[in-house]
């Protein structure tokens, strides 16, 4: 899928963010949740970020169907966490860190500067985004843990 655009996801559209978790394969939602997770969970996730939809941010990249193909997902309840998904068939094209340079830009834009990113341990493809994007990565727990850190906004950032 080439030449896409990352755009932020209306409120109005969250339902289609359920739909776009539940096509994930099981390889892509283990990595997005650290876990197994069933549609039931993936209900329950999306019921609790429908009701609280100021607590939560999503950019989108969609395919010709206007369906949601990659996910970058900001939760600002307590300190902020980034998430990002990716289905199978678009992995390995860029949209990642297109979705966390954009997460990134709000971010620093809105002043929201400290944060943090489950890393699977071997999840290297979301290793590999956050060194670039210079989130500091570290072991815990037998798992990665990224703490964000990011500069305040300049007259450039927008």
């Amino acid at each position: 899928m080439k030449g896409y655009t990352v755009r932020r996801v209306l409120v109005s559209e969250y339902p289609k963010y359920r739909i776009h978790l539940k096509a994930l394969d099981q390889e892509s939602r283990y990595l997005r949740f650290g876990y197994n997770i069933k549609d039931e969970l993936i209900d329950q996730f999306c019921d609790d970020l429908e009701k609280n939809t100021k607590k939560h941010i999503l950019f989108c990249i969609e395919n010709s169907k206007l369906e949601f193909v990659a996910i970058g997902h900001i939760a600002l309840i307590g300190e902020m966490e980034l998430a990002f998904s990716v289905l199978k068939e678009c992995q390995g094209q860029g949209m990642g860190d297109a979705l966390m340079k954009r997460c990134i830009r709000y971010c620093r834009t809105h002043n929201i500067l400290k944060g943090n990113m489950i890393c699977l341990s071997h999840n290297a493809p979301i290793k590999h985004l956050c060194v670039k994007n210079r989130i500091r990565i570290h072991p815990e727990y037998g798992e990665t843990a990224a703490d964000i850190e990011l500069k305040e906004p300049s007259i450039n950032t927008f």
